[in-house]
Formats: C-alpha cells, sequence, structure tokens
C-alpha cells in the first residue's frame, strides 16, 4: 500500500516494494511461459504517442511500464523453469541487488568505491575457496561466462605470446607467433567468440574428438599437443552444455604437464570453462561423487565460471580467475591520470582486471548470496540441483515415448522424443516444446545433440524442489499425450 502522505519519491519506493514482492510471491504458481511474444509487446509500445515533450511523474511512468511489460515477463526466477541454463535469485542476492543499484558506485575506479572493492576481493576470496583453487588465485566479476572466457583467454594470449618473446599489448597480432587453441568437439560456442574477439580467428582451433557424453577424449588430446611446436591453449570444460558431462581434468592437466615437461613451463596453458559445472567443486561434503567430477580443476591456469547460473545471484556476475594475476591484468589493465581517486591503493583492485571502466559493483551481491548460504548452504544447494535432476530423469524414465539419451551426473537432462506418425522428428520435437510452454507447468528449451534434435531440462534453481521436478515430468507426459491425440 502507498502512504498518500509520502513524498513523491517515497510513494515510489513503496510501489515498486510492494509490486516486487508480489511478483516474488507468485513465481511459484504463475505460468512459467510469457502471456505474449515480443511482436505483441512491440505493437503496444508502438502504439504509444511519439516521445513527448513533457514527461511524466515518475510513478506514472513505472506504473505504465509493468503495465505494458507483465504479459511478456517469463517466470525465469520461477522453480519450474529449465530453460537454458540461468539459475534464478537467491533473496539475499536480489535484495543486495537493489542496494547495488541504490548505492550507485562505480567500481570501475578502485579506491573511488572503497566499499565496493573490498566486497569484490571478500567475495572473490570466497570463491576460491569454495572451488579450492590455489590462495594466490586472483580476479574479476564481470557480465558473465562469455565475458569470463574472454578475459582468461586474453591472459592466455598475452602469457604465451610473452614467453614467447613477444609482447601482444605493445605489439599486436600483426606478426606474432602462430597461437593454437585446442578444444573440444562439443565446447561452449562462448569459446569460439572469446577466439574471434581476441583476433586469433576460428582457424586458431583446434577441435578434439569427443566421447559419447561430450568429453574430450585425453589420448587425442595428447596426440595432439606432441605434434604441437607453437604455444598453445588448451580448454577444458566442466559442465557440458547439454549432457552436463565433466572432461576427465586430470587426465587433462597430466597432457599438459608433460608437454611443458618437453617444451618449457610457458609454453602452454590450461583453461577451464566452469561456467556452471566449476560449482560441482563446492558440493563437498553433501555429495562427495558430484564433487570428484571436477578433481584436478586447481591445476588450470584460469578458470570461467558464473554466480547466476548455480549460486542464483542476479545477472551481471561472471567470474573470471587466474592463477598468475599479472597476465590477467596486462591483458585488461587501463589508466589515466583523471581515474585517480587522490586515495592510495590499499587493497588489489578487481576493476582493474576485466574489459569495463564504468561498471556496477557487482561484489555486494555475490558476497550477501555467500555470506547467506555459508559453505554448508552451497554444498547443499549444488547437491540439490542434481538430485532433482535425477528425480526428473527417473519419473520420465518409464514413460512411453521418451528416453533420457545422456548420463544425468550433475543438473542436465537430455530428452529425445518419439516423433509421431507421420511428422519429421525436429518438428515434433519443436511442437512439443511449444506446447509445453504454452501449458504454464514449466519451461524447457529444444536443442540438438549428436545431431538428433531433443528437449533439455537445465535444474539451477535454488526454489526447485522434488515435487516441482515430478511435477515437471507430469507435464511433459500430458503434453506429449494430447499432442499425440491432436488431428
Amino acid at each position: 500500500m502507498v502512504d498518500s502522505e509520502a513524498s513523491e519519491d517515497e510513494r515510489l519506493w513503496q510501489w515498486v516494494a510492494g509490486y516486487a514482492q508480489q511478483y516474488r510471491s507468485s513465481l511459484g504458481v504463475r505460468p512459467v511461459a510469457a502471456g505474449v511474444d515480443s511482436r505483441a509487446i512491440a505493437q503496444k509500445l508502438s502504439e504509444l504517442d511519439a516521445l513527448p515533450q513533457s514527461g511524466k511523474p515518475a510513478l506514472e511512468c513505472i506504473q505504465e511500464l509493468v503495465a505494458l511489460a507483465e504479459p511478456g515477463i517469463t517466470s525465469m526466477s520461477g522453480p519450474r523453469f529449465a530453460g537454458w541454463v540461468v539459475g534464478g535469485t537467491l533473496p539475499a542476492a536480489l535484495a543486495a541487488d537493489w542496494l547495488t543499484s541504490t548505492w550507485d558506485q562505480n567500481a570501475g575506479v578502485g579506491e573511488g568505491a572503497p566499499a565496493a572493492t573490498a566486497f569484490e576481493n571478500a567475495a572473490l576470496a570466497w570463491v576460491a575457496a569454495l572451488l579450492r583453487l590455489p590462495e594466490a588465485v586472483k580476479g574479476t566479476l564481470v557480465t558473465g561466462a562469455m565475458s569470463a572466457n574472454f578475459c582468461c583467454l586474453a591472459a592466455a594470449r598475452g602469457h604465451l605470446l610473452e614467453a614467447a618473446g613477444w609482447d601482444v599489448q605493445q605489439h599486436g597480432l600483426f606478426g606474432a607467433p602462430a597461437l593454437r587453441v585446442l578444444v573440444g568437439n562439443e565446447r561452449h560456442e562462448t569459446i569460439d567468440k572469446a577466439v574471434r574477439l581476441l583476433g586469433l580467428g576460428k582457424r586458431s582451433l583446434t577441435c578434439i574428438e569427443a566421447d559419447g557424453q561430450g568429453r574430450l577424449r585425453p589420448s587425442v588430446l595428447a596426440r595432439e599437443l606432441d605434434r604441437c611446436a607453437d604455444p598453445v591453449v588448451v580448454c577444458a570444460q566442466a559442465g557440458n552444455v547439454n549432457s552436463g558431462s565433466f572432461d576427465s581434468l586430470s587426465e587433462i592437466a597430466d597432457c599438459v604437464t608433460r608437454h611443458r615437461e618437453r617444451h618449457g613451463p610457458s609454453s602452454v596453458w590450461l583453461h577451464i570453462d566452469g561456467a556452471f559445472g566449476l560449482w560441482a567443486r563446492a558440493a563437498e561434503p553433501h555429495a562427495p561423487a558430484l564433487a570428484a567430477l571436477a578433481d584436478a580443476a586447481e591445476r588450470a591456469d584460469s578458470w570461467a565460471t558464473d554466480a547466476h547460473k548455480i549460486l542464483n545471484v542476479p545477472y551481471d556476475s561472471g567470474i573470471a580467475l587466474c592463477r598468475e594475476p599479472r597476465s590477467l591484468r596486462r591483458a585488461m589493465e587501463t589508466g589515466g591520470a583523471y581515474l585517480d581517486s587522490g586515495q592510495p591503493r590499499t587493497t588489489f583492485q578487481p576493476g582493474l582486471l576485466g574489459p569495463e571502466l564504468s561498471r556496477r559493483a557487482r561484489g555486494f551481491a555475490l558476497w550477501a548470496a555467500l555470506r547467506h548460504l555459508g559453505a554448508a548452504g552451497v554444498s547443499e544447494l549444488v547437491a540439490r540441483y542434481a538430485e532433482n535432476a535425477r528425480c526428473f530423469a527417473q519419473a520420465i524414465g518409464g514413460q512411453a515415448g521418451l528416453r533420457v539419451l545422456n548420463d544425468v551426473c550433475f543438473n542436465q537432462v537430455v530428452v529425445l522424443l518419439d516423433a509421431k506418425a507421420g511428422t519429421e522428428p525436429a518438428a515434433w520435437t519443436i511442437q512439443v516444446v511449444r506446447a509445453l510452454q504454452a501449458e504454464g507447468t514449466c519451461y524447457a528449451t529444444p536443442s540438438s545433440w549428436h545431431g538428433r534434435p531433443v528437449i533439455r531440462f537445465s535444474f539451477c534453481n535454488a526454489t526447485t524442489t522434488q515435487e516441482d521436478a515430478l511435477r515437471m515430468a507430469g507435464a511433459l507426459g500430458r503434453v506429449i499425450a494430447e499432442e499425440q491425440a491432436r488431428e
């Protein structure tokens, strides 16, 4: 309720807080998919007058925004959203995120925003401890896992070329020694994008054969490294985007060690893309077998992950971590006399380790999530995702017309549908996905795996229960039966 005696600003904050509470309370019962598509929203927006000369009061503006946007809002933070790998938002992290915008700190300028710097450092130290990484690791918070991969591979590029006698920061890539990037056939596309943005080109990529679950084959990697005399980056994966499987990090690290013994300590860089899977290392003590999936991750040189996907911190919480912070700093640092706050640098400044100069203070929300959960809470949360995925897979395992294709080792479930007679498999899969989304119980997304159209369910929301997983399985079965019966 809005206090009629309050000031205009106070009425705005009261109304927004009330709406936010109502929306969050509805997530467990409202249909998961948006009620209309973007074209319908765009049509409504186009019907408004052109930008007027005079504006509206802030409260009226926000109420109009909500009225126009609400039909097109997908309940991504709800317990039965299983599309992509996006997670939800913990209440403590969401509240900290509101305060982050309220405080409006530019965390790119270090001691000009001392609280932002200190909280980000503290949060990143907690992350490194949870993930059982070396003590010297430093890093920064970026927009997401794509940016984290970019930062880490930029550090790798500079480090390897410097060891080969070339300063890429000063001379660029024209005339530089060749640099190769060895990746698994089923790496995430963001690795390719980072390589392109770094000027290396996709032809620098050598794709290593993967097994049936999408894991890079270490024996093939070893043979490729034996033939490699150029500086080389090896990209391993913790959490296949479809199956959730983990590369054999221990065997890959052994391959890297043998290459260094032959060619020198700075001949190869091991990077782990662990956008969601790296958090498996935090599953101790609740699920030691789960934590073991990422054994030997500590032997890498850099790590990319995302606190939104598993930890349920709001968006804008990608994490880039580096064993040798100097390499990351050389790749990303910016300077300028006008950026000096006039205060001495008393702590390591993570704002100097990422691509942005102007950026929000991302550390507050991450710190709040970790402080709220504690190490035991993170362990339990990660283990619960795997339990929910297994529960869902078991529930659909006996249903006609459905097959789970992947070994459900973490939070991903890949489902293959037997196509309706007379219907192409890809068209049938899309038909079922759309019907499932329209039914409203849950939301999943289509994918393609090993050349076959599939539906992928991702369990990474802190509010999801096994009851939710069973409801999702039941909804999928009902929708398939209804679509089979449809003329």
